[in-house]
């Protein structure tokens, strides 16, 4: 059964000998979630998000049609493959590229048609909440499907319990912060990821969690191509059947 917040900080406070450092070790645990959040994309807090794309919204001057389409206060970043949009039921992928490759599109009126780039502006303006901008601007209301990584709220329940499922994990990686604070000789030991001395490292145990989270052994690798530069050539014909293709 997997432990709450606050039984994590009882051990760990008994393992690094500082049973008055609650409150350090609920700190630590909350950086400590919230780096694995922002490190990594983890399928357990992916969320999904389904709108319509805006024809009209026109913001960081480019072409009405290009958005801002809101994205929700928790957006981190686009999870990847994630962002697509349905017209007769046939989904259209979104390939994410950066800002400033974004910039350098042409944004003339009249160029709305069926998307396929797409950018998210996380900017924090006056609280303003990120937006996704995709080009060439959308020319319909098309039901778009976007999944995202979000931030992580902090723990203050400590009756919670934490997203990260890898407990022994969080335990070792807690207990050494607090041995930090302490000038316990055994944090090395604790935060290690070297598996030959220190086989029960933070960083060793981290490491296998990663490489098992996504299941390699049941599905099939796969090497891809720069989507943004290499399509499925029917991608770049005219859509001119009824179901897209």
């Amino acid at each position: 059964m997997a432990l709450t917040a606050a039984q994590i900080v009882d051990l760990t406070t008994q393992i690094a000998k500082c049973p008055g450092f609650t409150n350090q070790a609920l700190a630590f645990l909350n950086t400590v979630l919230q780096e694995l959040a922002q490190d990594y994309d983890f399928n357990v807090i992916r969320k999904s998000l389904e709108f319509n794309f805006s024809t009209t919204a026109a913001g960081n001057g480019y072409a009405a049609g290009s958005g801002p389409n809101p994205m929700p206060a928790d957006f981190l970043r686009l999870h990847r493959n994630g962002s697509f949009y349905m017209i007769s039921q046939v989904p259209y992928k979104l390939i994410g590229v950066t800002q400033e490759e974004f910039d350098s599109f042409v944004q003339q009126p009249g160029l709305a048609s069926y998307p396929y780039l797409a950018y998210v502006d996380v900017t924090q303006v006056s609280g303003q909440e990120p937006g996704l901008y995709v080009w060439p601007p959308a020319a319909g209301a098309y039901p778009a499907t976007i999944r995202y990584n979000p931030q992580m709220p902090e723990i203050t329940d400590t009756s919670q319990v934490p997203w990260f499922p890898n407990t022994n994990y969080l335990i070792r990686r807690v207990a050494g912060e607090l041995m930090g604070l302490t000038n316990d000789d055994r944090m090395p030991a604790f935060l290690g990821d070297n598996e030959e001395q220190t086989p029960m490292g933070a960083g060793v145990l981290l490491r296998k969690y990663l490489q098992m989270k996504d299941d390699p052994e049941t599905a099939a690798k796969t090497v891809g191509l720069d989507r943004r530069h290499f399509r499925a050539a029917f991608t770049n014909l005219p859509n001119t059947k009824t179901i897209g293709w």
